[in-house]
Parts: structure tokens; C-alpha cells; sequence
């Protein structure tokens, strides 16, 4: 289920006629991520499994006089991924900034953790960053810009008792950030990699 909502173009204009879509924006640190790029002049887009929280958070953003569209999606899921890419375009135009978001925590021993864990753990807060950026660069390259926030954490610099799934996780975003840094540069497509404890 998705919606759009229109609006009278009353947004700040400093990101005015820039398309954001950020992975997890309807809460959290996605949604406050959200609500300052509506508030800067982006149009939004958000993404998550909750249909819910999906429209209130999107009743929110339309309330800042944003352009905002939205879509349950499951990111670790390709075919799903590629829909909410055309999608979000075809309803606000090509995406000029990504926010990488999406992520879960599970901790404990790791000779107590299953394989599920490790799966879901791994594709939630990594290979949906893969998925959604292979997705959305080609689109950056072609219009010579765009900018991709990864969101990170001090697990992806540290280690800590009970975190090894997690900092596995985001060691690995750390190091794909910085590879996808190089790659862009040649194509004038900036990564950022931003940390949040």
C-alpha cells in the first residue's frame, strides 16, 4: 500500500527540487532525518515494514509543506527494492539524496546467536544498503550528482561484550561506505558515512 501527497510548495527552499528517500524513515533516527530534510525543502520519501507508522509519519512530513511519498518495503528483498526506486521517482522525480537507515540490533554471545540472526542481522542493517545504493546510483551517475548517508555507528569502530553479529554488521558498512566513496568520486556521486551511537 503507498501514497502520495501533494503540496502548495511552501517548504524552505535550501534542498528545494531535491528528492530524498530514506530507508527506516518512519521512526526513529530515519524519521528525524526525514522531517529535517522535509523541512530544508526536499521532497521525501520513506520506506519500512509498518504500514502505521508509515502514514503517520507521513501525515507529519506533509505538514511541512514537503512533497512526500511512501511505501511499505522490505529492503533486504531486491524485487522490492526496485519498485520502491521507480516508484519513488515516477511520483517525485529522480532521487538526488539517499539515506542508508535501515537497521536493527541483536546482541548476545555469539555462540548463542543462530544463523537466522546472523541472517536477518546482515541483511537488514547491510545488504539492504547494497540493494538500495546499487539501485539508486545509476540514476546519481547519469545526472552527474547525488549524495548517500550511510548510517553507521561507534560499533563499526569498536567492539564491545555481546555485539559481535552488530559490529560485524557495522564494520562492514564502514568498510562498503568507503569503497562506494571511491567509486562515486570517479562519477561525481558523494558518500557519506555518518556515525550515530
Amino acid at each position: 500500500m503507498t501514497r502520495i501527497h501533494g503540496t502548495d510548495g511552501s517548504a524552505a527552499a535550501q534542498l528545494l527540487g531535491k528528492v530524498a528517500l530514506i530507508t527506516g524513515g518512519n521512526r526513529g533516527i530515519g524519521k528525524a532525518i526525514a522531517l529535517k530534510l522535509a523541512a530544508l525543502g526536499a521532497a521525501v520519501a520513506i520506506c519500512g515494514r509498518d504500514t502505521a507508522t508509515l502514514e503517520a509519519t507521513a501525515n507529519e512530513l506533509q505538514a511541512t509543506g514537503a512533497r512526500v511519498y511512501w511505501q511499505r518495503a522490505d529492503v533486504t528483498r531486491s524485487a522490492e527494492v526496485a519498485a520502491l526506486v521507480a516508484q519513488t521517482e515516477s511520483s517525485l522525480g529522480g532521487i538526488s539524496i539517499l539515506v542508508n537507515n535501515a537497521g536493527i540490533g541483536l546482541f548476545g554471545p555469539i555462540h548463542e546467536k543462530t544463523e537466522q540472526e546472523w541472517d536477518t542481522l546482515l541483511d537488514t542493517n547491510l545488504k539492504s544498503l547494497f540493494l538500495v545504493s546499487r539501485a539508486v546510483i545509476p540514476g546519481m551517475m547519469e545526472r552527474k550528482s547525488g549524495d548517500i548517508i550511510n548510517i553507521s555507528s561507534m560499533a563499526g569502530k569498536s567492539t564491545f561484550a555481546g555485539g559481535g553479529i552488530y559490529c560485524a554488521s557495522k564494520w562492514a558498512v564502514q568498510g562498503l561506505s568507503g569503497c562506494m566513496a571511491e567509486d562515486g568520486a570517479l562519477h561525481n556521486v558523494p558518500i557519506d558515512t555518518h556515525f550515530v551511537r
